[in-house]
């Protein structure tokens, strides 16, 4: 008894481990996981940021202003529809350096405080420049692989 009880949790076990994760539907992935279409952010200019209800998920695409005084995590963003303080750990720049004319798309959440302005907690960034650069210097007959991508 104790044998058949050992050799059905092995197998229950073993099968759980070789486990591939959810696929949606598509074909699996070599590592498993999902894979399939990624909807969008709801919120993606500062002005939807500024209404927006707190933790909600952003992706933002503009530029860096400025650092602002005293803190060296904190920046004043602007894209095409205000300027908003975001918050940056400096892990993320990953020792590229971003200018005021650098684009950047960045991934986060609404921080609200209590008697504080909005602010944005920033998960993730890249710089949109970094990305069509790369590009560029693979560009096949003139045109570059970026395209392919758009």
């Amino acid at each position: 008894m104790r044998i058949v009880l050992t050799l059905a949790f092995v197998l229950v076990f073993a099968s759980a481990c070789f486990a591939q994760g959810f696929q949606g539907g598509s074909a699996p992935q070599a590592g498993g996981g999902f894979q399939g279409p990624v909807s969008q952010s709801g919120v993606q200019t500062v002005k939807e940021v500024l209404s927006a209800w707190d933790d909600t998920a952003v992706v933002l695409t503009g530029h860096i202003v400025r650092r602002e005084a005293g803190d060296h995590e904190k920046y004043l963003f602007q894209d095409q529809t205000g300027q908003i303080v975001v918050e940056i750990d400096d892990d993320l720049f990953m020792g590229r350096t971003v200018t005021p004319q650098t684009t950047i798309r960045l991934y986060g959440k609404v921080d609200k405080d209590m008697m504080k302005p909005v602010k944005i907690d920033v998960k993730n960034c890249k710089l949109s420049r970094w990305v069509h650069d790369y590009f560029e210097s693979r560009s096949v007959n003139g045109t570059a692989a970026l395209s392919f991508f758009l």
